[in-house]
């Protein structure tokens, strides 16, 4: 058990030899196979513990060269200087590989965190690496290209001493940052929400209420006859409100033979078309036959809600087909 044990560690510092060896025994590679292109942070101070810094390398290799992928840095290493720890640790990285027929490309993202800090500003640097190079043809022979390194400042959190706050405001010192996408997320959806319930709102409170800029003829209509007694007197002027406001919105008169002119001009007026018919036939009860048989107590109540949906269709308003009334109220 001890010399499996034994072997595995072995392996595992032979690996670890192996990606940081001294890049001094490789020769350097020829500067025209290679094309190399960095992005660093134009802020170079300010940094300080918990802070990360992110550099893209564009690393493009011509052939016959190939990079050894083993040789790219690896992550939770932390950056040393004659031996020292620097207390720069690599967080992330991630490279994207795009072969051609002349070259090969690589897009190579680095996250740097820094866990160091001190009680005065200090230089500090992601130091040079070593990518390794060789030629499939001539595998033995190992060539090497340096990347360069990243200089920066590390700043204190507060200045060395008993000092005043207000004096402690140097612009050079980064400030920390708070990551607010969670918030920005949940207001955007709050506010989405707001609008639904606004709208929602905004409905329920128009099928009872007139709104300012909408046609108010069977919203007048409704208003001024809902609350009276049921007498013959009040069925008839009801009936005679409700043609009035027919005729005012077709701009002439309405019978059943031209009801398609209403249909037309209004298209919600088809979800209570049978109702409307029901109208035409009782007025002419009312009106025309004077019939005994006719229950002004029920005709009352059905004109409150024909009028009601006459009001909600007006202004285009769902009508909910299980409110139709189109049974004979006699």
């Amino acid at each position: 058990m001890h010399k499996y044990l034994l072997i595995f560690i072995l392996l595992c510092l032979s690996s670890s030899i192996f990606a940081y060896e001294d890049p001094r025994k490789y020769k350097a590679i020829d500067p025209s196979f290679i094309k190399i292109t960095i992005k660093d942070p134009s802020q170079k101070v300010g940094y300080t513990v918990g802070d990360t810094i992110s550099r893209e390398i564009i690393f493009t290799v011509k052939k016959p060269y190939q990079l050894v992928e083993e040789s790219l840095p690896i992550e939770g290493y932390e950056k040393r200087y004659r031996g020292q720890k620097l207390g720069v640790v690599l967080k992330n990285i991630k490279f994207i590989k795009e072969t051609e027929v002349e070259e090969t490309q690589y897009k190579i993202n680095l996250i740097y965190q820094i866990f160091t800090n001190n009680v005065v500003a200090k230089p500090a640097f992601v130091t040079a690496d070593y990518y390794r190079l060789i030629n499939p043809a001539d595998s033995e022979n190992i060539l090497k290209y340096k990347i360069p390194e990243f200089s920066f400042a590390i700043s204190p959190i507060a200045i060395f001493g008993d000092i005043k706050i207000e004096d402690d405001m140097s612009p050079f010192r980064g400030p920390f940052y708070i990551n607010i996408q969670t918030e920005n997320e949940l207001l955007k959806k709050t506010f989405f929400g707001i609008i639904l319930i606004i709208i929602i709102l905004a409905y329920i409170w128009a099928r009872f209420t007139w709104i300012p800029g909408q046609n108010k003829i069977f919203s007048t209509i409704y208003k001024n006859n809902k609350n009276t007694s049921a007498s013959p007197e009040n069925v008839k002027k009801f009936i005679t409100d409700l043609h009035s406001g027919f005729n005012r919105t077709i701009n002439q008169s309405l019978f059943e033979s031209n009801l398609g002119i209403l249909l037309e001009k209004n298209k919600s007026f088809n979800n209570i078309k049978g109702e409307i018919n029901f109208f035409f036939n009782l007025s002419r009860s009312i009106f025309f036959e004077n019939s005994k048989s006719v229950d002004y107590e029920k005709a009352h109540s059905w004109l409150k809600v024909f009028s009601l949906h006459c009001r909600m269709s007006e202004r285009r308003l769902i009508v909910d087909p299980k409110d139709i009334i189109g049974k004979n109220q006699k």
